[in-house]
């Protein structure tokens, strides 16, 4: 069956076809915070919790104000 022109150019009547997006499998992605410098961070730093990597850690005990430090997930636990 032939359409018109009129038909095909007529927005309301044209049928656009939809492809759902192909979602990706990944895998669960884990979150790891970083440094400033951009190495993984391994301690948390100061009251507000700065990530710092160890070498960075260690500049910022060498203030001579000491700032908080503690592991990255430690004092969790509730007792």
């Amino acid at each position: 069956m032939a359409k018109k022109l009129d038909d095909i150019t007529n927005r309301r009547l044209t049928v656009i076809p939809f492809k759902r997006p192909d979602k990706p499998n990944r895998e669960t992605r884990i979150f790891t915070p970083t440094c400033g410098c951009g190495a993984e961070a391994e301690y948390e730093v100061y009251d507000n919790l700065q990530p710092h990597c160890k070498n960075c850690t260690q500049e910022a005990m060498t203030s001579t104000i000491k700032p908080f430090v503690r592991p990255i997930g430690g004092f969790d636990d509730a007792s």
